[in-house]
């Protein structure tokens, strides 16, 4: 018997990213989707490419709360700032929130960060950070899963095992790019056509939200005390991080060392890979999928560590299924796709 779910807050890009993968998952049945702004319009007329719903019509929150209460499973898809206003007080089962408001521990860095006090941080503690690769044994005993940030996870994957085993230092420098969508549905000047087309920009230097947020994840998996420089930049393309990282090695490691120990680390997983050439984020577009490479510079004695994504499958939606799918006890890899689409 199929387990329930629903969304909430589920037109913007990671909303309809979730709608779009939840069509091919054999064992979730999706029973309601909100979206407050877009209450009683239908699911195929905002996104054409949805037509298999049918008649599904968004809804508010109040219209299906009793779905919301009884799914075995609600996925929150809300912009950054509401989840924190909504999340304390919903019915549900088990949730897994894709935005940023429960991921980080610590109270004052939502304040350093993102601007804004957290409102309810002693609820903080009640949920887990589900970046599946490096904190399943966690996830498996949780209900309630903070989603991992797009480039904290192609970051945090290419990092967390070599300095785990203590094969680099801990002073690290990432430069990662990202395709427009991550910049979410509402329109900005920022992300304008004419602004973004044949042009390529840093962005928030020295204040991504995103920083504390790594360093979190690497530290937390390997027991390390790293300092993350990280260097946010957007490019003219629709999907895709991709991720270079850099940081001196210890004395005697060589580059079979570190692509062998990223080898071992993913050598079970159904979506992390280790690979000889050079990851390209067309490679990964519209999968779960992560590639990751390790060179070593041995003029300078610095690992070159290249990593990439999509950023709204491994980076948010297929990443919430992925997790969804350990709370609910199925193989974790279910319904998700494991190749890229090309060209």
């Amino acid at each position: 018997m199929k387990k329930t779910t629903a969304i909430i807050g589920a037109s913007g890009y990671t909303g309809s990213e979730l709608l779009r993968l939840l069509t091919a998952h054999p064992e979730l049945e999706l029973v309601a989707a909100t979206a407050h702004s877009l209450a009683g319009k239908k699911v195929c007329d905002v996104y054409p490419h949805l037509h298999c719903y049918g008649n599904l019509h968004f809804a508010s929150a109040d219209q299906v709360s009793e779905k919301l209460a009884e799914a075995d499973l609600v996925f929150s898809a809300l912009p950054h700032g509401k989840s924190m206003e909504v999340l304390p007080g919903l019915k549900a089962k088990s949730l897994v929130d894709l935005g940023s408001d429960f991921r980080l521990k610590e109270e004052s860095l939502y304040d350093q960060w993102y601007g804004r006090p957290h409102i309810c941080p002693k609820q903080l503690g009640d949920w887990t950070y589900g970046l599946c690769e490096l904190f399943k044994d966690k996830i498996v005993e949780a209900n309630k899963i903070a989603n991992p940030g797009c480039y904290p996870t192609a970051v945090s994957l290419a990092l967390a095992p070599l300095l785990k085993e203590g094969l680099i230092e801990e002073v690290i420098q990432v430069d990662a790019v990202s395709g427009v969508s991550g910049a979410g549905r509402v329109p900005g000047e920022k992300v304008h056509f004419s602004h973004v087309d044949e042009n390529f920009s840093a962005y928030k230097v020295t204040a991504h939200q995103h920083t504390p947020e790594i360093e979190m994840a690497i530290n937390s998996y390997a027991s390390s005390t790293a300092k993350v420089s990280f260097t946010a930049h957007l490019a003219p393309m629709v999907r895709g991080i991709h991720a270079t990282s850099s940081a001196q090695v210890k004395d005697g490691v060589d580059q079979k060392k570190l692509q062998d120990c990223l080898q071992a680390a993913y050598s079970s997983s159904h979506f992390v890979y280790v690979i000889e050439g050079q990851p390209q984020t067309k490679a990964v577009t519209s999968s779960n999928c992560a590639l990751i490479n390790a060179k070593l510079d041995n003029r300078t004695g610095r690992a070159i560590v290249t990593s990439v994504i999509d950023n709204l499958v491994k980076g948010a939606a297929g990443q919430a299924i992925q997790n969804a799918n350990i709370i609910l006890g199925m193989p974790e890899e279910t319904g998700l796709p494991v190749s890229g689409l090309y060209p």
